[in-house]
């Protein structure tokens, strides 16, 4: 059984750990059954873990949290593992060759990925392992059972080392690895020009193997690669040792593929050099499966960091509602109080005799005023967008309603303000002072809209499937499309003054009304703003 995974027979996983383990997968967005939909389809054994840390932020264990059935085949886990720590269910670990707790510990604490290999003495087994972590103190595991195409490996890297101390291309046990082996092998003197080459080699480039001796290395490597070649082939003849590396050939066809390449001085039977000779490996599929490899760990990746992102929105909503208690319970009374004292000294100063200080007092008690209803409005666009919304259905005429509205928002003399309902409009059934709430705010940022001025126009009508529409459009700056997912989020506004709640309250207020508010907008020609409802 694997050193690194043995499980305990004996634990019973105790609900303190299942509990966490359900609250830590929670955190990060990932549940069982996205888990199974995402990765029990692969080849690959996936697992995701937390690292548990002491008092000195050292690792001292880690705890699993969910793994699909082939890691589960793998470590030959008997039994739910789920929620317990590493030391529980393999005693042995702290006792292996390589330190998993800190190699594990180090990718959780710094989100920096590790790609190895491992050899397991006592299963004979050779794992491939790529670990990531999306989020600090987790980290993904994901294993791939590679031991066939190692044994592979091994033979043919003991028949390299045979063939490069003991044999040469006259000896017969070299000719027959040279025509057998699946990797392709080539030999090139000095100047370049290809001595020999056995089928495989031909084969993987397309070519005849006439056809590859009156080629130069240029026609079968990608320009890019030029270099490395002279590079590597100095290096060889100078040092004479073998170097392995990575490349890309052409085949005849015009395709490309990487390969990986080892090479050797080449020498006659007297010692003498008379060139390099090669062995080339085809490593397309061993690329597309580290690819596959990291795919996955993306697609986990960015599940975690979305649920991460509705968590602290989540969070955000809850300081805003919060918030919004203290204003709404702090100001309004202080804010009633300012109001009515206004009213008190705006009947003083009016029985005051004509001149210089009444005017200035009426100017001064003018804008006290309007700082007043202000205020108000920020206090009420806090409460409207916290507290529920309670609809409260009434019949209504639309055009009485547009009319009181446009009474209610100033509007510059610059500003052609157009209502297109007209006098037989039927009534509708709708909370008047919510909807009126909302035809206010979207008239008011229309006209903001438009400091230069333009035209303003509402319309409304009844469909045949008994919806109300009406519009809001205005010939204003417009709205930039870097910003058009983001203006019904609370708090976010373009406004010097403005705290981003009116569009939040209006898309409220029309969805609790069983309707829709949506809009189009061009920057430099203007913005339509369109609800709609059921009329009944």
């Amino acid at each position: 059984m694997h050193p690194l995974i043995h499980s305990s027979q004996t634990a019973i996983q105790t609900k303190n750990f299942a509990d966490e383990s359900k609250k830590l997968l929670e955190e990060l967005g990932v549940n069982s059954q996205q888990f199974n939909i995402l990765f029990d389809s692969l080849p690959y054994g996936v697992a995701v873990y937390k690292i548990v840390c002491n008092q000195k932020g050292t690792p001292i264990d880690y705890i699993l949290l969910e793994s699909n059935k082939v890691y589960d085949n793998i470590h030959e886990f008997k039994g739910d593992r789920i929620g317990q720590r590493a030391t529980e269910f393999n005693p042995q670990i702290k006792n292996a060759p390589t330190d998993w707790i800190a190699v594990y510990g180090k990718v959780a604490s710094t989100c920096v990925p590790k790609h190895f290999e491992t050899y397991c003495e006592t299963e004979n087994k050779w794992y491939q392992i790529y670990i990531c972590s999306p989020k600090k103190t987790f980290f993904i595991s994901i294993f791939m059972d590679i031991t066939e195409q190692k044994k592979k490996v091994v033979q043919e890297v003991k028949a390299k080392r045979k063939s490069e101390q003991e044999l040469s291309f006259a000896e017969k046990k070299y000719r027959r690895l040279y025509e057998t082996t699946q990797d392709g092998i080539m030999a090139r003197d000095l100047q370049g020009r290809m001595i020999d080459c056995n089928l495989a080699y031909a084969k993987m480039l397309g070519y005849t193997k006439k056809e590859l001796k009156n080629l130069t290395v240029h026609h079968l490597l990608p320009e890019k690669w030029h270099r490395q070649r002279e590079e590597i082939v100095n290096k060889v003849l100078q040092t004479g040792r073998s170097i392995v590396f990575e490349r890309e050939y052409q085949r005849k066809d015009g395709s490309v593929f990487p390969a990986s390449v080892r090479t050797w001085r080449l020498t006659d039977g007297k010692g003498k050099v008379i060139g390099i000779w090669s062995i080339v490996r085809d490593i397309t599929e061993q690329k597309t499966s580290q690819k596959n490899l990291e795919n996955a760990a993306d697609v986990l990746k960015k599940i975690v960091e979305e649920r991460t992102k509705q968590l602290k929105d989540s969070e955000r909503l809850v300081a805003i509602g919060q918030t919004a208690g203290m204003v709404g319970h702090d100001l309004r009374n202080p804010l009633q109080t300012i109001t009515g004292e206004l009213y008190l000294v705006k009947g003083d100063v009016e029985s005051l005799i004509e001149g210089e200080i009444k005017s200035n007092l009426q100017e001064s008690i003018n804008v006290i005023e309007e700082q007043a209803a202000y205020m108000d409005k920020i206090v009420s666009d806090l409460q409207a967008f916290v507290q529920p919304v309670r609809i409260d259905k009434k019949p209504i005429n639309l055009k009485e309603l547009v009319a009181d509205v446009l009474a209610l928002v100033a509007t510059p003399t610059n500003i052609k303000v157009q209502s297109r309902i007209q006098e037989d409009f039927p009534q509708v059934k709708a909370d008047l002072h919510l909807l009126k709430r909302v035809l206010i705010n979207l008239i008011t940022n229309s006209v903001q809209a438009m400091p230069d001025g333009g035209k303003l126009t509402l319309t409304g009508h009844v469909n045949l499937d008994g919806q109300v529409s009406i519009t809001v459009k205005d010939t204003g700056v417009g709205i930039p499309d870097e910003i058009k997912n983001q203006i019904f989020t609370p708090l976010f506004t373009t406004k010097s003054r403005g705290q981003g709640f009116g569009l939040a309250v209006c898309k409220r207020v029309i969805e609790a009304h069983g309707g829709t508010i949506n809009f189009e907008s061009t920057v430099g020609k203007g913005t339509e703003f369109k609800i709609q409802f059921p009329a009944s």
